[in-house]
């Protein structure tokens, strides 16, 4: 009896140490499986990598798909050129398929026609010197490539207040030669308005007059966003930028390119000072805000006041995160003012931050790596910039910083966290960041 509850005991004892080790096995097993980094939160993971891996690869492959319909739909293929159909809305936009139908949009906007709440989206890449970009009329080609070309899309009087939607398409060579205001693609961009995803390539705008732009003249509280212009050239007197040339009403541009070669003629104001306003982003920008743009074109001009890599002039502005790349001031023995790598000048509550300049800035005076003066009024800022380009002068007893210079009537201005590694050029006292000078804007 002993030995037989001995090897009961035995056994129950055996029973218990399996009990325990299929517990710990079980404990090692659940671990493994549901533990931080368990089976099953690997499975999780790998499952999430592919799920990610698949989102990438369907719009790799749109991207393409994208691409390749604007390569091979072609206006020729518009079955109903110089008609624009659809409904205006996200699942049927009104579509540009064709140059006669881009005619007919810019013809419809300039009758009165807003758009307003309403979607339009460019369906192909067109190409004004291209007859694959034409479907009936191809005499349209040399009508738009020569003599005063195409007639932009709105003015100040009938404006684009919809959604345009370039599908980061490519509209090339655009054409356009007349001595008159507001001036571009697209001649006035109303409230609420909107131009996005579009490429612009080898646009040729000479438009002796105020407003220009090779994406628009004006934009009056639209939004301007992923638009990249390259291999252009670009003229006009005054208000001259290589997105807009003008933007106010709280607009935004944000993630825009500009490589476009600009030259400013100016124009004479009342009190006979000859103002350009010419920047690679945009001429004036009031009450707006610039962010993650870039300027990589060259802007130049014989004489006058206001120039900028990124804006000519701001006020009550933000331009934030934007670098500039082109020379700014490039003619020969140029006798143009208030020149700088970011801004030409930054008035009342404008704040220029996480910016920088790497273009040489070339003046007579009033020039600065990022700003080239802070403030006529109050409360400038400039923060976390830096210039590495060369900036020069050519006038004696003028004012130049490696950041900016500072009027002497402005007030509660701060330049903050910034630095300057570029060359300065001068045969008058200057200092690395900013130096005070005395002339007020009229």
């Amino acid at each position: 009896m002993q030995k037989i509850m001995k090897n009961k005991g035995i056994t129950l004892v055996a029973l218990v140490v399996s009990i325990i080790i299929m517990l710990i096995l079980a404990g090692v097993t659940l671990n493994i499986a549901l533990g931080e980094n368990g089976l099953f939160k690997m499975t999780q993971q790998v499952a999430e990598k592919y799920k990610t891996a698949q989102r990438e690869e369907e719009s790799t492959m749109q991207g393409i798909t994208d691409e390749l319909q604007g390569l091979i739909g072609k206006g020729k293929d518009d079955k109903t050129p110089g008609v624009i159909t659809g409904e205006g809305t996200e699942a049927k936009p009104f579509l540009i398929e064709s140059i006669e139908d881009l005619v007919e949009f810019s013809n419809k906007v300039n009758s009165g026609i807003t758009f307003e709440n309403q979607i339009v989206k460019l369906a192909v890449n067109l190409d004004f010197k291209s007859e694959d970009s034409y479907s009936k009329d191809k005499n349209k080609m040399e009508e738009l490539t020569s003599g005063t070309g195409f007639t932009s899309i709105g003015n100040d009087q009938k404006q684009f207040k919809g959604t345009f939607d370039g599908q980061n398409r490519t509209i090339s060579n655009l054409y356009i030669k007349k001595a008159e205001n507001y001036k571009g693609l697209f001649g006035y961009v109303g409230s609420n308005g909107s131009i996005k995803n579009l490429k612009i390539s080898d646009a040729n705008i000479n438009c002796k007059a105020l407003y220009i732009g090779t994406l628009s003249g004006y934009v009056d509280g639209g939004i301007i966003e992923n638009i990249n212009i390259s291999s252009g050239n670009l003229q006009g007197n005054r208000y001259v930028g290589g997105i807009t040339g003008f933007c106010s009403n709280k607009s935004t541009i944000n993630n825009c390119l500009s490589n476009v070669d600009i030259i400013g003629n100016g124009a004479m104001s009342s009190n006979l000072v000859v103002y350009l306003d010419i920047g690679g982003i945009t001429g004036f920008c009031n009450n707006s805000t610039i962010m993650n743009s870039r300027n990589l074109g060259n802007l130049s001009c014989a004489s006058g006041l206001c120039m900028g890599g990124i804006a000519a002039f701001t006020n009550n502005a933000l331009i934030d995160s934007c670098y500039n790349e082109g020379n700014v001031g490039a003619l020969k023995d140029n006798k143009a003012s208030q020149l700088g790598g970011i801004v030409g000048e930054a008035d009342t509550n404008t704040r220029v931050t996480k910016c920088y300049n790497c273009g040489n800035i070339d003046g007579q005076t009033n020039v600065g790596g990022i700003a080239g003066i802070l403030g006529s009024g109050s409360m400038a800022y400039i923060e976390d910039c830096y210039n590495a380009g060369t900036i020069s002068i050519k006038r004696e007893n003028g004012s130049v910083g490696g950041i900016s210079t500072v009027m002497e009537s402005t007030k509660g201005c701060e330049i903050k966290n910034c630095y300057n590694i570029g060359n300065i050029v001068a045969t008058v006292p200057k200092d690395g960041i900013a130096r005070k000078h005395c002339r007020n804007r009229k």
